[in-house]
């Protein structure tokens, strides 16, 4: 037998330039050193994709857009838009779209090898159109079921799909069944592992949303103010930065001392957050950018912003940027809960001054001001990609070779 074909179905793919899904974009640069690499998507994957195979599947619908808010819909349009959703799409607008990528397979699974096929949600449907599938074409490839979001038992505020939320009741069988029938279920963290072991019985393997490279340092210039910024999505109810206006104006910090900037999809949101807790001279706020240049940012600033929710239902809740900024090696201020994951990945990084009320936010803040707040160090890799794509392959070991 040949080594292993890995074949992964998911939506978006990213480019080098954009964020897109960078979890399986890396992932498959680093698989390609263990077997052969087919990727079937919509979008995405046109650079540094050598010896991965690309199959572009167009989705005529148009449906990424589906779920993605827009800041300038008033908030009766957005929920009526999402109670729609929620009434007609089962399990979401893209299902065309994955019955005619999950098709490919008949045309792709190679008769040398073990084919393993991965689904990666939150474009749901892949996993019931693979579920499909695989009910229809039993023992041909092995799957892999990988949730980077929960599905029907989402309990974070802000991140639950059905509006109102008992139709989710009408689309767990859907889940139920993914489960029963895929051969590995892999997901981002420890507890949305155990939330997913505790719903649908099994023994779900974490794969960390890490990161690939560590950047070398760069030389930041700490003149004032001092560069304290955030790239990334503000989702109301979940991520919010007022903790860390309301101490900057406890502390009456001065535009002379330091700068909140932001390049994020809301930014009248963070700035009516900063006008409410008195600090509008204190924030800036930009376009969107590159993820190169989202980088660049990133490693020069004096500290990067993550923000979780703070209540535990999102205890489970681990933003991928994380990782990112673990591997950059700069100072953190983290908005999230005193038990969440989140915390405890970045106090096992070193990193203990994390935010969960006013009286932590100006802790952080001060230990930023004086040169005393920690950066996250992850010497022994164990949040890096090459680390999950061995746990991964692992976690592959002996299982059988499907059938052609």
């Amino acid at each position: 037998m040949d080594r292993d074909h890995f074949i992964i179905i998911v939506y978006y793919f990213g480019t080098v330039e954009l964020t897109g899904s960078r979890r399986w974009r890396e992932m498959a640069q680093l698989l390609r050193e263990h077997g052969q690499v087919t990727v079937i998507c919509a979008d995405g994957g046109c650079e540094d994709c050598d010896n991965i195979e690309i199959v572009h599947v167009p989705d005529c619908l148009g449906g990424s857009s589906v779920f993605s808010g827009r800041s300038q819909m008033g908030f009766l349009s957005t929920w009526l838009r999402r109670v729609a959703s929620s009434f007609l799409f089962w399990p979401d607008r893209q299902r065309t779209w994955s019955r005619q990528a999950v098709a490919r397979l008949n045309t792709l699974l190679d008769p040398r090898s073990r084919n393993i096929v991965v689904t990666s949600g939150p474009i749901f449907s892949v996993h019931s159109e693979m579920q499909r599938w695989v009910s229809i074409n039993p023992d041909r490839a092995l799957w892999v079921l990988d949730f980077r979001d929960l599905w029907t038992n989402e309990i974070a505020p802000g991140l639950q799909r059905r509006i109102p939320a008992f139709l989710s009741l009408f689309e767990r069988p859907m889940e139920q069944r993914c489960h029963d029938s895929a051969d590995v279920v892999t997901t981002v963290g420890e507890e949305l592992a155990l939330l997913l072991k505790k719903d649908f019985g099994g023994s779900p393997t974490v794969l960390y949303n890490g990161y690939l490279n560590k950047p070398s340092p760069e030389v930041v210039d700490f003149s004032h103010p001092l560069a304290i910024r955030y790239l990334g999505t503000i989702i109301p109810g979940l991520r919010s930065p007022k903790l860390l206006f309301q101490a900057a104006a406890e502390m009456q910090l001065t535009s002379k001392e330091i700068c909140f900037e932001f390049w994020c999809n809301d930014s009248a949101r963070v700035i009516n957050e900063a006008v409410v807790a008195g600090v509008p001279d204190l924030v800036k706020c930009h376009g969107a950018v590159s993820q190169t240049e989202a980088r660049r940012q990133s490693l020069s600033a004096g500290a990067n912003i993550i923000l979780n929710a703070l209540v535990p239902e999102s205890d489970q809740v681990v933003t991928g940027k994380v990782f990112e900024l673990i591997a950059m090696g700069r100072p953190v201020l983290a908005v999230t809960g005193q038990g969440s994951e989140l915390r405890k990945i970045l106090a096992s990084c070193g990193m203990p001054n994390c935010i969960w009320d006013r009286e932590t936010a100006s802790l952080a803040l001060k230990a930023l001001l004086t040169g005393h707040l920690t950066p996250p160090n992850d010497s022994g890799g164990r949040f890096s990609r090459q680390r999950s794509v061995a746990i991964f392959c692992k976690t592959l070991q002996g299982l059988p070779k499907a059938k052609i």
